[in-house]
């Protein structure tokens, strides 16, 4: 479990503070959605999951493990592993299968170990068969896959993504986002998703929502959706199409907070 007991955090001594007494938990086989406007402290929760930042006031442990003591660090890393909004930030290799290896031969590992993650890896998101394309070649999309192959390639028990899905098209917006959830319900990860996209939002099984720095959400994603006021606090508008799911729910039909899209709208209804 990732705990957040009272986390607060600020960026400089005189800076007000980034967040604000957060407290908060992420499972094992979870997906949760963290959501806010734009300074509400999203991305500092994000970087405080795996010791990037230090709190400055409170604590932040993985499974125990406190992210800010040097014995436990190094453990802490290899627990947690982070995709970042651009992926070219993290892609250090000339083709994909050496991008993906990096991690692990930083671990000292086997090649023949290497060679079995890598391979599980990227086949987890759909990039087999492109072990030897250069990553400059590969859409945004299929970027985004690889630096999630690379995070998956350390075996980590949780996966934390940083608006995964800002720079994708619809399509590869989609793709990631299936990954996420997969990702947590089959296999068995923890995943924390930053996320402007409603689509994140409605895949999730629990949404936190974002506001000055302070949790003021903390639910189903339904639970938001249906809930205007909230979500104009939290810096969110429902497309039409969840806009519509939203109001046959509230009549009583049963459509899924997941269904936020057209074609997921009327799959709910014929199903």
């Amino acid at each position: 479990m990732i705990r957040f007991d009272s986390v607060s955090f600020r960026y400089r001594g005189d800076a007000p503070l980034a967040l604000d007494g957060v407290c908060l938990a992420l499972e094992a086989g979870e997906l949760v959605a963290v959501v806010g406007a734009n300074g509400s402290g999203k991305s500092t929760l994000a970087r405080l999951c795996d010791g990037l930042l230090e709190p400055t006031s409170g604590s932040v442990t993985v499974d125990g493990l406190d992210s800010v003591d040097p014995a436990s660090l190094w453990k802490v890393r290899s627990m947690v592993g982070m995709v970042f909004q651009d992926p070219d930030d993290q892609i250090v290799g000339t083709v994909v299968e050496e991008d993906c290896a990096f991690g692990p031969e930083n671990l000292g590992l086997p090649s023949d170990e290497i060679r079995v993650r890598v391979d599980s890896s990227l086949r987890a998101v759909g990039l087999d068969g492109l072990e030897r394309r250069e990553p400059h070649l590969l859409s945004e999309g299929q970027k985004q896959r690889l630096a999630v192959a690379g995070a998956l390639a350390m075996r980590p028990r949780y996966l934390v993504f940083d608006e995964p899905t800002a720079m994708l098209d619809p399509v590869g917006r989609r793709a990631v986002l299936e990954i996420t959830e997969r990702l947590a319900h089959a296999e068995g990860h923890g995943v924390l998703v930053v996320s402007h996209d409603i689509g994140g939002v409605a895949r999730a099984d629990r949404v936190i929502g974002l506001a000055g720095g302070r949790v003021v959400f903390d639910g189903a994603p339904e639970g938001l959706m249906d809930d205007a006021s909230m979500l104009l606090r939290v810096g969110l508008s429902l497309p039409p199409a969840a806009r519509l799911a939203a109001a046959l729910r509230a009549r009583g039909l049963d459509v899924p907070a997941p269904a936020a899209d057209a074609e997921s709208v009327v799959a709910s209804l014929w199903r």
